[in-house]
């Protein structure tokens, strides 16, 4: 279609601008307008979402046929013809399968009598089960004899000439009456999936066009912003979808091979709900197991087939969820157990039962548009499987909270998939490097501040191992407070992982007496001048005497960290970052000397002015 002269074929703003403009109460409003809208344009949406379903998952099909050299209108029809056939399959034999149950229902009616018989014997309590039969029985008799009562009065008006209600009885239904009452109800599921079949037809025949409008109204002025979003979204859905209809298909023949092994009455039906209940999130999986299970209750005398049954949908679904899912599905949907959890019962409350079948779909297109859309962001923080704290400020908040135990606990299970030094770096010292922001900006009071630096100290003093037997040669100390007592903590560990052994001193730097070892490292967390810097090697030099090499190992943060000293005394080095530190005091640590007597021997002294940098 020609554009008018003159005219933009694309004059009006995008959705996502006219968002970005909106304040945080109409935010909310239209979170709540959107909500409304997809409950009362349910009859509308839930066909055209259930279309969008189908167009993601046959998507990767059309194209592979596409590739073949088939065009697209012909490939399209293929796969809905085809897609069609394995619906009607489906239900053909599930009907069958139905019929076939149902005429023998009535052969396990006995079996069941027996079974409920066997258990009120067996029931603690003395026959508790057959008192509440009882009660209800007397009950209903009280019940009975009441409404005969109330009725007598009426019979005796009657005899008197009083008035008798008079009921109006509907005339007999002509057949073709009878047709439509009958076939009423089944015009409306044929007609839905009519809807959906002309939706998934259109969506993959304008596959392109219909993508090209919504990256249109998720921005058209950052086209790599919307594309990347598109793409996401349609990778994830695609390979979701397929790789859970793979999966839900071998779940489904496994379990209907197990039951028919097992002698449960039409295992091929319960193959085949298993198989289609388990697109159902959270219920499905249950429901899949619930029916068959009922039914190896009231077929079997004893307890042997039900117990088989459940042992069989035990044993699949723990393989199923502990290794076909990481397999096929791995991180495909990002989304977190909370989301799936919210997301069924949110689509379930507003669309029924189709909601539980589109509810991790839809979810997953909302955290996508969040995690690309800057608009939409709280999207992925609610939704997505990202973590929402970074593990330095999980750590830190949780100090925050007055909870250390929880705050040991994140930095244990942060050694478990790394090195203690990387743990440090990635997690305690940038929490360390937060809380000494918050008392620069006056965030932390007297009292919390206490408690926030004695709890991260706590928190890396958790993490100490067992001490070793070796005499210490080397002495860690803090330079001012608590954090940099947990700097040089930090440090020790690190340390003592290489197999030198360390001593600790109070904080603030303070030496103990009659200092024996050959290293000195003094540990300073924050940010520190020259001057400063200064100041304190002068004091501990003085402290430790001439001899003792002494480190003095700068852990703040790097976007504020100075220049080093020139000048310094002999017998001193500064370095900044754990590798330098350790590097600096390995070199000057006392070695088994070459002979491999008892004797050691020290290397050179550096220079008077050695600084390193990690």
């Amino acid at each position: 279609m020609l554009s008018e002269p003159g005219r933009s074929p694309r004059s009006l703003t995008p959705l996502t601008d006219k968002i970005g403009a909106l304040s945080s109460t109409n935010g909310i409003l239209v979170i709540l307008a959107a909500t409304a809208a997809l409950y009362f344009g349910r009859d509308v949406l839930i066909p055209f979402s259930l279309a969008l379903l189908i167009s993601f998952a046959m998507a990767p099909v059309v194209l592979q046929l596409r590739k073949l050299g088939l065009p697209r209108t012909p490939a399209v029809l293929v796969v809905i013809v085809a897609l069609s056939i394995a619906a009607v399959i489906f239900i053909v034999l599930v009907a069958s399968q139905a019929i076939d149950l149902a005429g023998n229902l009535p052969r396990y009616q006995s079996n069941l009598e027996a079974k409920i018989q066997s258990i009120r014997e067996v029931a603690p309590g003395g026959g508790l089960i057959d008192r509440l039969t009882a009660m209800v029985a007397r009950l209903s008799e009280e019940a009975t004899e009441r409404a005969v009562a109330a009725a007598a009065p009426m019979g005796m008006e009657a005899a008197q000439g009083k008035p008798v209600p008079v009921q109006l009885v509907p005339p007999a239904l002509t057949p073709l009456q009878l047709a439509w009452e009958v076939g009423a109800p089944l015009l409306e599921p044929f007609a839905i999936i009519g809807v959906v079949l002309v939706f998934s037809v259109f969506m993959l025949l304008e596959r392109e066009d219909l993508r090209n409008r919504l990256i249109w109204l998720l921005g058209s002025k950052d086209l790599t912003r919307a594309t990347a979003a598109m793409d996401d979204a349609a990778q994830r859905l695609s390979r979701f979808l397929l790789a859970q209809a793979l999966l839900n298909f071998c779940y489904g023949a496994a379990f209907g091979a197990g039951l028919w092994v097992i002698g449960v009455p039409n295992p091929v039906l319960w193959g085949l709900l298993s198989a289609v209940l388990r697109f159902i999130p959270l219920v499905g999986t249950v429901s899949a197991a619930l029916l068959p299970t009922i039914l190896a209750f009231a077929v079997d005398p004893g307890w042997l087939m039900p117990l088989a049954t459940i042992a069989l949908f035990v044993v699949l679904d723990l393989i199923t969820v502990n290794v076909g899912e990481p397999l096929l599905y791995g991180g495909s949907t990002g989304l977190s157990p909370f989301a799936v959890l919210f997301a069924t019962i949110f689509w379930l409350t507003l669309w029924g039962i189709p909601g539980l079948l589109l509810a991790v779909p839809l979810t997953v297109c909302l955290a996508v548009l969040g995690r690309h859309v800057p608009q939409f962001g709280f999207l992925d923080v609610l939704l997505g499987s990202t973590p929402a704290l970074t593990p330095e400020a999980h750590f830190y908040q949780r100090i925050l909270a007055g909870d250390p135990l929880e705050a040991s606990e994140l930095a244990e299970r942060g050694l478990q998939g790394q090195s203690r030094q990387a743990l440090f770096e990635s997690m305690i010292l940038p929490a360390i490097h937060l809380a000494q922001a918050d008392r620069q900006r006056g965030a932390l009071d007297g009292p919390q501040r206490a408690a926030v630096w004695g709890g991260i100290l706590a928190a890396v003093a958790d993490l100490d191992e067992d001490g070793q037997d070796t005499p210490p040669a080397v002495l860690c100390l803090g330079a001012r407070d608590e954090l940099d007592q947990a700097a040089a903590l930090m440090t020790g560990q690190i340390l003592a992982e290489k197999g030198i052994a360390c001593r600790h001193g109070e904080r603030g730097g303070a030496v103990p007496e009659g200092v024996d070892v050959p290293v000195v490292m003094v540990a300073h967390a924050g940010t520190v001048t020259e001057h400063q810097l200064g100041r304190l090697i002068r004091r501990l030099r003085r402290r430790i005497g001439p001899d003792a090499m002494l480190v003095v190992g700068l852990l703040g943060p790097r976007e504020l960290a100075g220049e080093m000293p020139d000048g310094l005394e002999a017998h001193t080095v500064v370095v900044r970052g754990f590798s330098a530190i350790v590097a600096s005091v390995t070199q000057w640590t006392p070695k088994p000397a070459g002979n491999g007597g008892g004797e050691t021997e020290r290397e050179a002294m550096p220079e008077p002015s050695s600084i390193a940098s990690a």
